[in-house]
């Protein structure tokens, strides 16, 4: 009787025994793969949040980049506006048989020939010079030279601003008067004269102001 008594105390201590050693075992392993999840989530997590704050500064850059993009051409249309179109301007209507030299000579006398029809050209926006129409409205510039106590002459042909400035300014060194006339009329290079073209001569000693 003792001895089966004995027998089944030993086989319920080892059942015991086993059985929490299984349920302490179990609990480790369900810890151990709680806490790989969990770091497998927070792995997925910072992955994602560096992702985004990456795509957020490259769209971030590319808007900063089109807004200095945009900015940067603004000035350069409005320069081109400016250099294009003078502050004082007149209409020109085309009258049948006109030409852009024609009108060139009428409307910008004071400006060599070519230097006019370029100008009529650039503020009008013209791609061919040879096709204008009547009725065609052009505009050109208005003379803003100051012509106080000048003497207007017309270029004759063959004629020279050397010549003209020994004739009307005989008192000043050729050189110099030729400069006079040149910084009066706006003009850059002393051979392009054209004929008819109208320049102004200071009266008196040639002084400029």
């Amino acid at each position: 009787m003792k001895s089966k008594i004995k027998k089944a105390l030993i086989i319920t201590s080892s059942a015991i025994v086993l059985f929490f050693g299984v349920f302490f075992m179990t609990r480790s392993l369900n810890n151990i793969v709680q806490s790989s999840n969990k770091s497998d989530i927070s792995d997925v997590n910072e992955t994602s949040s560096k992702d985004n704050s990456n795509t957020e500064d490259k769209v971030q850059v590319s808007n900063d980049s089109n807004t200095a993009k945009t900015t940067n051409e603004e000035p350069s249309t409005t320069q081109s506006t400016i250099n294009s179109t003078p502050e004082k301007y007149t209409d020109y209507v085309v009258q049948k048989g006109d030409t852009l030299y024609s009108i060139a000579r009428k409307a910008i006398p004071w400006k060599s020939q070519e230097e006019a029809v370029k100008i009529i050209e650039t503020m009008n926006n013209l791609k061919d010079r040879e096709v204008i129409v009547s009725g065609l409205r052009l505009m050109v510039p208005v003379n803003t030279i100051d012509t106080t106590n000048c003497i207007k002459y017309t270029v004759q042909a063959g004629e020279t601003l050397y010549n003209i400035a020994e004739e009307y300014l005989p008192t000043m060194d050729a050189n110099e008067a030729v400069q006079v006339i040149m910084q009066k009329n706006s003009i850059s290079n002393p051979d392009l004269l054209s004929v008819g073209l109208e320049i102004y001569i200071p009266e008196g000693d040639g002084e400029v102001e």
